[in-house]
């Protein structure tokens, strides 16, 4: 599977986004098994959001991984992109 988020769908605005556009999260399921997550929302109409428990935002979830060492992997691989996107050569196009 491939997901493309293209950088107008980011809510980018500020030096380092956080509050409300990005959380830390935890979920049960109904097999009672716990799982937490992070997510990074998206811009998305506001035409979808009618009272304030229903949040139909578009955003992009990281389920994580129970163990400790896995999940010190995921942390890498995403300070490896963020490494990433500071080298990446200048691009044309919409901001």
């Amino acid at each position: 599977m491939r997901v493309n988020i293209y950088s107008q769908e980011l809510i980018l605005e500020g030096d380092c986004p956080a509050g409300e556009d990005i959380e830390l999260g935890f979920q049960q399921s109904n097999t009672g098994i716990g799982y937490s997550f992070v997510r990074m929302f998206l811009h998305s109409s506001d035409k979808l959001h009618h009272p304030p428990e229903d949040d139909d935002r578009s955003a992009i979830t990281f389920w994580l991984p129970k163990s400790f060492e896995r999940r010190e992997v995921l942390a890498c691989l995403f300070e490896d992109m963020a490494d990433m996107v500071r080298k990446a050569p200048a691009e044309t196009g919409l901001d």
